[in-house]
């Protein structure tokens, strides 16, 4: 579940400086898959890839805002 309230498959998201160091073009993250897209289930889970192309996963509490 996140707390945007909107799905956020295929979304690009910034990060929150509290748990990713740097500006905003280098804590963008796309949202692929997981739990977390979801405003409605259950989990935290959000696998996808960060700015410099790492695939990876975050939780949905460590997004600030959806990057316009």
């Amino acid at each position: 579940m996140n707390h945007l309230g909107k799905d956020l498959r295929k979304v690009t998201v910034i990060l929150k400086e509290k748990y990713y160091n740097g500006s905003e073009s280098v804590r963008t993250f796309k949202c692929e898959t997981g739990s977390g897209c979801s405003p409605k289930s259950i989990g935290d889970r959000i696998i996808g890839s960060f700015a410099d192309g790492e695939k990876g996963r975050i939780e949905s509490y460590e997004i600030e805002k959806t990057k316009e």
